[in-house]
């Protein structure tokens, strides 16, 4: 009787050790069949800034963007089974030209419409494209095949498409009458930070800062082209408390709430002249912000 209890157990722990393969087996057939699923698998934390489109996503917190390509045999008859990763790559990388035109540089210009009127930025655009690294690639049972390419927009990319006006800024030393030396070190900001929750605000790639009667607080003439280039003119991020944690800002931000955004595509952001004076009493602001050292904290 004891050697049957033995039996029926080993048969009921092999009966779920089936199932559970069985489960795992369905989760998997579906994740490669559905391409939100892959995105998923990429996904980063939620406090990062995304713009998601149908086949890819831009994440404005790390500048990378990633695209989502498919291909298989019945797409067309005439491609054979080891031509499908190549046209899914194809497909991935037409969709990431799509989404790198799609990025907007400021309140009036997109890079899709900058591209338009100059064949060098286009052609840049689609070395960009090229040069993007497989992330993941996935068969399928009908020998379809998807694939994830990721790039990333700093550097070559911002070069290209960065306004001129945005120019190389020299060394900025404190003023020589010695205003540094009324300073102690640890009481200088590092970076400033603009907290925009309460109102909407688009994510750009050159975002302008004005006081509410139009004084530049962060516009092209502040910044130097080699650090808007290297890692953005700023970065978003959608957590204040991250934010915080970033080192581009430094152990000491200057933190301001924005009061609205402006322009027709909500890209510029409008904060109150008191912040304005307490910002132009910051003399160390010239050196972070020729950095680029600033945060943009949207919802």
């Amino acid at each position: 009787m004891g050697q049957n209890k033995i039996y029926m157990a080993r048969f009921y722990n092999l009966l779920f050790k089936l199932f559970m393969l069985h489960f795992f087996v369905i989760v998997l057939i579906f994740c490669f069949n559905n391409s939100y699923c892959l995105a998923d698998q990429n996904e980063p934390e939620n406090f990062y800034c995304l713009t998601r489109f149908e086949h890819g996503t831009i994440n404005w917190t790390t500048g990378n963007i990633i695209a989502i390509g498919k291909a298989s045999v019945e797409d067309n008859t005439k491609t054979s089974h080891k031509s499908v990763p190549g046209s899914a790559r194809a497909d991935a990388n037409r969709h990431i030209i799509d989404i790198l035109k799609q990025l907007i540089i400021n309140n009036s210009l997109s890079v899709g419409e900058y591209a338009s009127k100059n064949d060098v930025i286009l052609a840049g655009i689609e070395k960009t494209a090229r040069d993007a690294v497989i992330k993941k690639q996935y068969y399928t049972s009908a020998l379809s095949v998807e694939i994830i390419i990721e790039t990333n927009m700093f550097g070559g990319f911002l070069q290209l498409v960065l306004p001129e006006k945005i120019k190389q800024i020299s060394q900025i030393n404190f003023d020589k009458s010695g205003e540094k030396s009324k300073l102690s070190e640890k009481n200088l900001y590092t970076g400033l930070i603009i907290d925009a929750r309460k109102f909407a605000v688009e994510p750009v790639l050159n975002p302008v800062i004005t006081s509410e009667q139009g004084h530049d607080i962060y516009s092209s003439t502040f910044i130097s082209r080699e650090f808007a280039v290297q890692n953005g003119v700023c970065k978003y991020y959608c957590n204040l408390e991250q934010a915080l944690k970033d080192d581009r800002i430094g152990s000491h931000p200057l933190v301001i709430k924005g009061l609205r955004s402006a322009g027709e595509k909500n890209t510029a952001i409008i904060v109150s002249m008191s912040d304005y004076h307490i910002l132009e009493k910051v003399i160390e602001r010239h050196r972070f912000l020729k950095e680029c050292r600033l945060i943009i904290v949207k919802d």
